[in-house]
């Protein structure tokens, strides 16, 4: 647009499209049916004049800012950037943009969220503190929060969406179990230590109750980066040369133990058998080729925005949503196949 042109208004775009500037805001708030000629009409000239609508002044006149923010504290991993990749795709047909913020460590932290305007939040449980996640509930903000680790505070109106973690966890060692491993290593994501986390729990919960003895310091966590993970996995291995089962809380740390194995003599699956989790597309590239669990990644991405839009216009909704995991069975345990629950 050229320097000093006049900012085209709504009113602009009526007129040019020879509509009522209530029938432009149906047709961009796509909260109205308008006849599909009358729309195209004004999309043209909408293109034409190149309008862009000002969110902040919508917001100002609550009519929401179409901007949903996605709060999490690992968006690198692989699990999150196909849903988020999803979920976006799904935002920006509906009208709505998504943006992407990891969880910082900050007093304000929420407030800058609340100042923002969003219509909605995303949210990953691991990804907040239980005071963050109070005050955000609090605030009375549509939101979605994916359930990761254990809650103990009241999240009212919030949907919570159940991806499957705690049985597929429960299914990892299930199977390793039926396949004779009995001296396990868990291997947590790097980071603070998380007890209430879902998948954690789920390990735990089925060691305990396939009457398996574990101590803490198989449990390899709180490392602050990949190397340093990777460095204290194979100081285990080589002191403890009775491991037979490895359990990795993600598919990318289940290839670092495919890698430390091989460099302690060990023979994946013969000697250690190894289980990731995500189904990422590094799972089946690696060798040998990983045992892991599948989460509905699709179907997760399509039910919480559903959901979300359904809280942002004040509609009935379910406030859980729960989804069931998948084992997918390679050859880091044995032999091929999908195993469905």
């Amino acid at each position: 647009m050229e320097s000093g042109r006049q900012k085209v208004t709504r009113k602009d775009v009526a007129r040019e499209a020879g509509v009522s500037e209530t029938i432009v805001s149906y047709v961009l708030n796509k909260n109205r049916y308008v006849k599909e000629e009358k729309r195209q009409r004004v999309l043209e000239v909408v293109e034409k004049l190149q309008y862009h609508p000002n969110n902040i002044a919508r917001a100002l006149h609550g009519k929401g800012s179409l901007q949903i923010l996605f709060l999490a504290e690992e968006l690198s991993s692989g699990y999150f950037s196909e849903l988020v990749s999803q979920m976006s795709r799904d935002a920006y047909r509906r009208g709505y943009m998504i943006s992407l913020c990891e969880s910082q460590e900050e007093d304000e932290f929420v407030s800058q969220i609340l100042s923002r305007q969003f219509d909605g939040l995303f949210v990953s449980a691991s990804g907040v503190t239980d005071r963050e996640l109070k005050l955000l509930v609090k605030s009375g903000i549509p939101m979605v929060l994916f359930l990761n680790r254990e809650i103990s505070c009241d999240l009212r109106d919030t949907v919570v969406v159940d991806t499957g973690l705690y049985e597929g966890s429960r299914e990892c060692v299930k199977h390793l179990v039926k396949n004779g491993c009995r001296n396990f290593v868990y291997l947590d994501k790097t980071g603070k230590q998380c007890d209430r986390d879902i998948h954690w729990k789920g390990f735990f919960d089925q060691i305990k109750e396939s009457e398996i003895t574990f101590a803490q310091e198989q449990r390899i966590s709180g490392c602050e980066d990949i190397k340093k993970l990777e460095k204290r996995l194979q100081l285990l291995l080589e002191k403890n040369p009775s491991v037979d089962a490895i359990v990795a809380r993600y598919d990318n740390l289940a290839a670092v133990a495919l890698s430390v194995a091989g460099r302690t003599g060990r023979k994946v699956p013969d000697d250690l058998m190894v289980t990731g989790f995500d189904n990422d597309f590094i799972s089946n590239y690696v060798s040998p080729a990983l045992t892991t669990v599948e989460i509905q990644k699709e179907e997760v991405a399509k039910s919480a925005m559903e959901a979300l839009l359904s809280l942002i216009r004040h509609d009935g909704v379910d406030k859980k949503i729960s989804f069931t995991a998948r084992l997918v069975i390679r050859e880091s345990t044995g032999k091929k196949c999908y195993c469905k629950q």
